[in-house]
């Protein structure tokens, strides 16, 4: 009986001992699997900040570039209007003689947050300002800070941008703004005057910085490093006040963010800040900065949002490990390797979610960045043809004058050897200046588009007739693979044009080249909605250094020639919707490319066959 007992007791401690071991696994398991789940969670979060933050910094560095190229908008305004005073006195009646100059200058600026612009003289008395306000003209604003620095500090073509401030005076009292202003300078570097213009900063913010949003909540800010002075608040509001004013004592971290940016490089964090539905709760914000420099300051803007917002876009993902969690909790005990193969699925899920969406944004990237170039050179061709318009218009009449004056004189005194000789060379002269002003009207006066279906080989057939004489005196070898059918929506004369410009420029870079090696080549093909054209020889090349200068207007490597023809080219292209780019080694010819929407202007052709 007894040893029966204690053999029952055995089994029972036996079987005891077994389900604490079942019980201890489990609980271990659990354990385990907790802290794997969290872990993962942990990483998955990081992981989705982190291209968070990288989305937000390229927003930052993008809408920074617009703000770069605004004000180099304002800078290139104020040296033309420091070019109408070069060589005369900063005076009245000077301001006078040049007051329609002054109004087209103003005009120009109508788009941009400029408010007035003023020109004041040595002593710092206003004697010009558009639109017109008698308050201001004659009175004598010397004390201004971008006065003094144009009188102590300013060299010939520096300009000079200044802290926020509110304007106390005139029209523009209580306005929020910034000044930028240049100084003007004689010959020999003496202090004439100041031209400046009055921004309006409230319209700035509102078109450049107010419109960022991510999300529901995530707003752009900006900061003036340069003063330690908050521009644009990240709670959406224009500041104007100090770091330490406005963040010290209660937001110590994210006043020692803003001072870090000091050292000028881009970069991310945290912090906490107001609640934007509760603005008397605190909330921890992601933010990403981009600092860039205008001139003698530093600026620098940033994209901050609530981490909770962030935090709800991984609310999917999150739903998801949930459930994963809870299976492998009830499952614990079915099997470990089912539990590592759901985790390792979802975490292959999400590494493919995360490179979408880092794909997603280079594209985006891309796009972004061919848009600005475009927009670029758009707003530089435009700049230079209205003033070459001017420019020609303004030489035209006077060179016509001397011209017909020296046919008189020659009919008069009928001039006979060397005299007729330097006759001759003047009307030589007269003809090329006129040659030369044709082409920067041809530039300056684009016409209308006619767009038409055309087929790509019939132009460049026509254009080898028309060339076949040169191309047989000069002994070049041409080789034309164009795809057949290749047809486009565009202008054909303009188009047979752009072509005619690159057969010619590619004939001349050829003169160089022995007789048997000049080796012209013409393709053209079809891919992703757009044709691609192209044009190589076997000339000398062109300059690394050169490269980036090709497309600039007056700018030419001939040793003859007014360099406008490569820049009608470009606009041409351009205006098709299209773009053109050259690659070139020296001593290896250079290969000219223009890409055209198959569909005419406005069809970029994605996803087209």
């Amino acid at each position: 009986m007894k040893r029966r007992y204690s053999e029952t007791n055995i089994r029972t401690f036996k079987l005891l001992i077994v389900l604490l071991l079942v019980v201890a696994s489990a609980l271990g398991a659990f354990l385990w699997i907790r802290h794997t789940t969290n872990a993962v969670r942990a990483e998955a979060r990081e992981r989705f900040f982190e291209q968070y933050n990288r989305q937000q910094s390229l927003m930052a560095e993008l809408a920074s570039h617009t703000l770069e190229e605004m004000f180099a908008t304002f800078h290139r305004n104020l040296d033309l209007v420091v070019t109408l005073f070069e060589g005369k006195e900063v005076t009245r009646q000077r301001a006078e003689e040049v007051g329609d100059r002054l109004k087209k200058i103003y005009g120009s600026l109508a788009s941009t947050p400029v408010v007035d612009l003023v020109v004041f003289d040595s002593s710092g008395t206003a004697i010009a300002i558009e639109p017109a306000d008698p308050y201001t003209v004659g009175r004598s604003y010397a004390w201004r800070d971008y006065i003094k620095w144009a009188r102590e500090k300013g060299k010939p073509g520096e300009m000079y941008l200044s802290p926020f401030t509110r304007m106390e005076g005139g029209k523009r009292r209580g306005y929020k703004a910034l000044i930028v202003a240049e100084g003007i300078y004689g010959p020999r570097g003496e202090f004439l005057g100041v031209a400046s213009c009055v921004l309006d900063f409230e319209k700035l913010a509102s078109k450049h910085i107010l419109p960022i949003r991510v999300g529901r909540h995530g707003r752009a800010w900006l900061a003036d490093i340069s003063s330690r002075t908050m521009l644009v608040a990240p709670s959406g509001r224009l500041a104007g006040r100090s770091f330490s004013e406005a963040f010290l004592p209660r937001w110590l971290r994210l006043h020692a963010l803003l001072v870090s940016i000091e050292d000028g490089k881009p970069g991310s964090g945290w912090y906490d800040y107001l609640d934007a539905e509760i603005p008397d709760q605190p909330v921890r914000k992601l933010g990403s900065y981009y600092p860039f420099r205008i001139e003698n300051r530093l600026w620098a803007l940033g994209i901050s949002t609530p981490e909770r917002e962030v935090d709800e876009l991984l609310s999917t993902f999150m739903h998801r490990q949930e459930a994963f969690a809870t299976t492998l909790l009830v499952t614990v005990l079915a099997g470990a390797t089912l539990l590592m193969g759901i985790l390792m699925n979802w975490n292959r899920i999400l590494t493919a979610e995360v490179n979408h969406h880092t794909r997603a944004l280079s594209e985006a990237h891309s796009r972004l960045e061919s848009t600005f170039d475009e927009l670029l050179v758009a707003k530089k061709v435009a700049a230079v043809g209205h003033l070459a318009l001017g420019l020609a218009h303004e030489i035209r009449n006077p060179l016509s004058a001397i011209q017909m004056n020296m046919q008189m004189i020659r009919k008069k005194i009928a001039p006979a050897g060397t005299l007729r000789e330097n006759f001759s060379i003047v009307e030589e002269e007269i003809r090329r200046l006129n040659r030369l002003l044709n082409d920067v009207l041809d530039f300056a006066r684009t016409r209308p588009l006619r767009l038409q279906t055309a087929e790509v080989g019939d132009i460049v057939n026509r254009l080898m007739q028309l060339m076949a004489q040169r191309i047989e005196e000069e002994q070049v070898q041409v080789e034309v693979r164009i795809a057949s059918p290749l047809t486009l929506v565009c202008d054909p004369e303009q188009i047979h044009q752009v072509l005619l410009n690159l057969l010619l420029n590619a004939c001349e870079a050829m003169n160089g080249t022995p007789a048997g090696e000049r080796l012209l080549t013409i393709t053209g093909q079809g891919r992703d909605g757009m044709a691609l054209l192209t044009v190589s020889d076997t000339g000398g090349g062109i300059p690394p250094d050169k490269l980036d200068q090709l497309f600039e207007p007056f700018f030419t490597t001939k040793a003859s020639g007014g360099g406008l023809g490569l820049s009608i080219l470009q606009t041409i292209v351009l205006r098709h919707g299209g773009s053109v780019s050259v690659e070139s080694e020296p001593g290896r010819g250079a290969t000219f490319t223009v890409a055209l929407p198959l569909g005419g202007p406005g069809d970029k052709g994605e996803g087209r066959p």
